[in-house]
């Protein structure tokens, strides 16, 4: 990125979005698989998959605004197997 220029102000708010829904993720998959809840809800694994499809979607919307087209596909089983 050059100096004196910033990405366009969507892009910004996509990648917050993106970042909370990952973390949303993260948070789900650990209430997953120690059977906590998560927001008053136990975690099935329809809603863990259903939060990984809403920020697979939100990677591909901030990935077509920054560069015009989707470079890196994810799946819902690698998310899910990913330790982070």
């Amino acid at each position: 990125m050059n100096e004196g220029t910033s990405p366009a102000p969507d892009v910004e708010v996509l990648r917050g979005r993106f970042e909370l829904l990952q973390s949303r993720l993260n948070a789900a998959r650990i209430a997953y698989l120690n059977g906590t809840p998560l927001d008053g809800h136990e975690v099935s694994y329809a809603t863990l998959k259903q939060i990984a499809q809403e920020t697979i979607e939100a990677n591909y919307e901030l990935q077509r605004a920054r560069y015009g087209k989707i470079r890196v596909k994810l799946s819902i089983a690698k998310l899910l197997r990913r330790g982070r």
